[in-house]
């Protein structure tokens, strides 16, 4: 399943919340309005105001607030804190028939909590993996290359869970495998979510590189493929379906009798 690109490249302002999925129940959306959200200026925007070529485009500063689950049965309330731009739109008067500047608070997200998930993560995820998984969600919002090397981390993570080694003997002597290898090692076993992990693992090495210049894409190109493959790793509906079937046969009636 594809992630919407919109809802974690786009900033918003407080009139139009981006509709987050809760990270509670991952069902109702996440909503607030502007009594919900407070945007203040910077101490170093207001100071610039004294400057003799100041223009409104100049103000910056920070917001917070609070967004409430949409479902009533579950109704978690997520702090969010981030960046405020302001921003000028030209925009057509239809009444008076002229163009006029327009002027917004442009919110930019930097931490959700409790984070948000950028894809939903299936109950069959190893606690473990699931957790070093949504610490890359929250890095995602606040720096790039680390969340790039976090995820490159999950791929370690499934190699452990795979039980691909980690090490070998080499002229007598125990080294330790590198990523790269343990993921040719795994390809041995399941070819395609090999060549899956090796393109998160490059992208993560970028990470490690600040001049390779990540961008959201880059990492959201990364989630998509992680997304592909915990869900074909860990997704077990069917072997749950057919354990319960071999257990109703076995005991010849139903579970709960």
């Amino acid at each position: 399943m594809s992630i919407n690109r919109l809802l974690f490249k786009n900033s918003f302002t407080s009139d139009r919340i981006s509709p987050w999925i809760c990270p509670t129940c991952q069902i109702g959306v996440l909503i607030g309005d502007k009594k919900n959200i407070t945007v203040y200026e910077g101490s170093g925007s207001k100071t610039a105001h004294d400057h003799p070529g100041w223009e409104p485009s100049w103000i910056y500063g920070g917001f917070s607030g609070i967004l409430t689950c949409s479902n009533s049965y579950c109704s978690e309330m997520v702090s969010i804190i981030g960046r405020m731009d302001l921003i000028e739109i030209y925009e057509h008067n239809e009444e008076l028939d002229c163009w006029e500047t327009g002027r917004y608070n442009e919110l930019t997200p930097i931490q959700f909590y409790p984070t948000i998930n950028i894809f939903k993560i299936n109950i069959d995820v190893p606690k473990k993996i699931a957790d070093i998984i949504i610490k890359a969600f929250s890095l995602y919002w606040v720096d790039l290359s680390s969340c790039a090397n976090k995820i490159r981390t999950v791929a370690e993570y499934i190699m452990d869970n795979k039980k691909i080694p980690k090490t070998c003997l080499n002229h007598g002597k125990r080294r330790r495998y590198k990523l790269h290898e343990r993921i040719v090692l795994f390809k041995k076993i399941n070819t395609d979510e090999a060549e899956h992990l090796m393109a998160i693992k490059w992208i993560g090495n970028s990470g490690s590189h600040q001049i390779d210049g990540l961008t959201k894409d880059d990492i959201l190109d990364s989630f998509e493929i992680l997304e592909h493959v915990i869900t074909k790793l860990y997704e077990t509906d069917s072997t749950r379906i057919k354990k319960l079937s071999r257990n109703i046969n076995k005991r010849k009636k139903p579970m709960g009798k």
